[in-house]
């Protein structure tokens, strides 16, 4: 019995021993790892580019600042390879090639056609131009994230944490020479940001949690340029990430399914509520706003070419306008109904369909929303709606007003051909009198 006892308790404190090891050991190599790897090196490179260095401040580095940064543990070789070291006042190539972060760091895994491929970064807009063209004025990793002072998103005071990435995206896209050389179709987005629904929430409400920001719209490491093809800043897909119960009654409308099918010509978002200046549609400078809606569905609708493709008549703002509605819209008056009244605004059906807002079905109340027209007959909402004094009409009033405005020009025709003559003479016999 004793050996047993002996035998469980030497196993016992073996397990211990070893598990205590292996627990400090692990600990051991993780606090080593958060030591430069090769100090030394460090040190050597600082003599030089330290904050006391005569150098220029271009080539200076702040050492608490790098200490403070996510790449404190690593060696100053490990991002800038110098081939060779050599001995006098310069112990290495005036010139060093860029850093490489793709290299051995930022990678990811492999996969079997492309070992180890780098980030997407390579094939966004900022990539193509660097890698492939070699422009020097595009967005490169450390003009984002920083140099020797690069912090995690998660630090208030890194360069791309959600509250500051606005800002760090504006250092180029704000400088007009850049705007300029490359054609960006945007001159201030960040001025326009910030006016947003958007860029309020972030900066003057504080809700950077959940405020949209460039990357949440554009993309973070792949982000494509205006032309690309399934442009993620435009998709609607984009948008449904925050508004999510928007895009479900947008996707059944009938812009949303020739959308998300690719149709070109279909509206999308940012074509009704604008891309970086999106405003509330209770603010007066919303393209949403309830005076300007006929105007923003003009921009399709009042189009013959892409109203022709759809078998719609071009003239449906027109005939708006021209209406009581119309009218009374362009006195400002609120109350009045607009294009979104009467055919919804993300879940906009054909007339055909029996879930719409304007089939047969229905009218009487939709024209009765907010008991605008109450009571109404149902033989009264279903006549034509889009009719404006200038579109064909049959029937007896149709005739009539053609009737009509045939007498008036007659009447003037006469006027003017009994009127001149008399005039010249009276004007000839006045003179004549006057001699």
């Amino acid at each position: 019995m004793r050996k047993q006892f002996i035998t469980f308790f030497l196993f016992s404190f073996s397990l211990i021993f070893f598990s205590a090891s292996f627990v400090f050991g692990f600990s051991g190599a993780s606090s080593r790892s958060l030591a430069p790897q090769n100090p030394a090196i460090n040190i050597n490179c600082l003599n030089c580019h330290g904050k006391l260095s005569p150098l220029p401040s271009s080539l200076k580095i702040d050492e608490s600042a790098f200490n403070s940064s996510a790449h404190a543990t690593l060696s100053c070789l490990d991002c800038h390879p110098v081939s060779s070291l050599k001995e006098g006042p310069v112990p290495h190539e005036k010139k060093l090639p860029s850093p490489d972060c793709t290299a051995s760091c930022h990678r990811q895994p492999s996969q079997p056609d492309r070992p180890s491929p780098p980030l997407s970064y390579r094939d966004s807009v900022h990539g193509r131009a660097y890698l492939e063209r070699g422009e020097r004025d595009v967005a490169r990793c450390w003009d984002c994230h920083g140099k020797h002072n690069i912090l995690p998103a998660s630090h208030p005071q890194s360069t791309v944490n959600r509250l500051n990435i606005p800002r760090t995206c504006s250092v180029c896209h704000e400088n007009m020479a850049v705007v300029i050389k490359y054609h960006i179709h945007r001159e201030a987005p960040y001025q326009e940001y910030k006016q947003s629904v958007h860029g309020r929430a972030l900066f003057t409400e504080g809700v950077a949690t959940f405020a949209a920001v460039c990357t949440d719209c554009h993309g973070v490491h792949n982000i494509q340029g205006v032309g690309e093809p399934h442009l993620m800043a435009r998709q609607p897909t984009t948008c449904a990430r925050c508004h999510e119960q928007i895009f479900l009654k947008y996707k059944e409308s009938i812009h949303g399914i020739a959308a998300l099918k690719g149709d070109p010509n279909a509206p999308l978002c940012v074509d009704c509520h604008g891309e970086h200046k999106i405003i509330a549609h209770s603010e007066a400078a919303s393209s949403t706003y309830f005076t300007n809606i006929p105007q923003t569905c003009a921009t399709c609708h009042a189009r013959p070419d892409i109203m022709k493709k759809y078998g719609i008549p071009a003239d449906r703002v027109a005939t708006f306008i021209e209406s009581l509605h119309g009218i009374a819209l362009g006195y400002g008056l609120k109350g009045v109904a607009t294009c979104v009244s009467c055919h919804g605004s993300h879940e906009i059906l054909p007339a055909s369909d029996p879930r719409s807002s304007i089939h047969p079905a229905n009218l009487v109340r939709t024209c009765n929303q907010s008991g605008c027209h109450s009571g109404m007959p149902e033989s009264v909402a279903r006549t034509k709606i889009h009719v404006g004094p200038s579109a064909s009409r049959p029937g007896v009033l149709f005739y009539l007003e053609r009737i009509l405005i045939a007498l008036v020009i007659l009447t003037i025709f006469i006027t003017l051909i009994w009127f001149i003559p008399g005039f010249i003479r009276r004007l000839g016999r006045f003179k004549g009198k006057k001699g």
